[in-house]
């Protein structure tokens, strides 16, 4: 009898856990978080300069999110992600490794060039969903302590461009141009990506109600590879495949580093 009740105190103290998962009984969070970045090359939503020149901005990214401990150091998180940023246009002749303009006169597929106004981007937009698992280090309980998350991200991408404002060469073998304007594709473009990211941060507790969510992200979009890069200047003879690759490697920087915070409450 007492062999008994020795084993089975035995058996209730290695499956017992100190503390359950969450916090003061409260293991879903839901709140709002921005990634954020200085871009080096790429313009913003408002403002821009040809795509061979320089053209600060600030990549952001809006983030909703719901996140549910379901074990002691692990969450299950799901998001919705929008972006709006800008895609610039090429104005052709421009030499240099990191650049993305064309080489040659008429950029665009069809022998044209863009004749609008280079200050203001073509508007990228980008609508995303992701699902990923917060992992939090030895010693602290979800939702507080350090973590690393990983995270998988399908983007719906839209790329609304002036397609009014294009000319055409009037010769293979000169540089005359045809001063009637051409309209260049449909104006308006729908892509689908996928991205992968990895997540260092850091979450505390405010007032035993609210969340706070601090670290850096990085992620990976198999758009931009050593393929992809190499061969950005390289003639594309279809309207939609030019935007879908602009687009797809103007996604793939603004994905690539961020700072993110983000602020939550512990809902129940």
């Amino acid at each position: 009898m007492r062999f008994t009740i020795s084993l089975l105190f035995v058996l209730l103290f290695y499956s017992a856990n100190s503390q359950v998962s969450g916090y003061m009984g409260k293991r879903a969070v839901i709140g709002y978080s921005n990634y954020f970045m200085l871009g080096l090359k790429g313009p913003g939503p408002v403002n821009s300069a040809p795509s061979d020149d320089p053209s600060l901005t600030i990549n952001n990214a809006h983030c909703l999110n719901f996140e549910y401990a379901y074990k002691q150091r692990k969450m299950v998180c799901l998001s919705a992600q929008y972006i709006r940023t800008g895609l610039a246009y090429d104005k052709g002749i421009q030499n240099g490794f990191f650049d993305s303009g064309s080489s040659e006169l008429y950029p665009y597929p069809g022998s044209s060039r863009y004749s609008g106004s280079f200050s203001k981007p073509a508007l990228l937009t980008s609508i995303n969903f992701g699902l990923g698992v917060k992992m939090f280090k030895n010693g602290f309980i979800a939702p507080t302590g350090r973590y690393r998350k990983l995270e998988v991200l399908l983007l719906f991408e839209k790329l609304e461009y002036d397609s009014q404002n294009f000319k055409v060469d009037v010769t293979e073998y000169s540089s005359q141009e045809d001063d009637t304007l051409k309209v260049l594709g449909k104006g308006e473009y729908s892509y689908k990506n996928i991205a992968f990211a990895y997540t260092i941060g850091k979450q505390r507790i405010l007032k035993d109600k609210f969340v706070l969510d601090f670290g850096i992200r990085f992620a990976y979009t198999p758009s931009m590879n050593i393929i992809t890069v190499a061969a950005s200047d390289a003639y594309v003879s279809d309207v939609e495949g030019y935007f879908r690759r602009a687009s797809n490697l103007r996604i793939a920087r603004q994905q690539l580093f961020n700072l993110h915070v983000g602020l939550g409450f512990l809902a129940f």
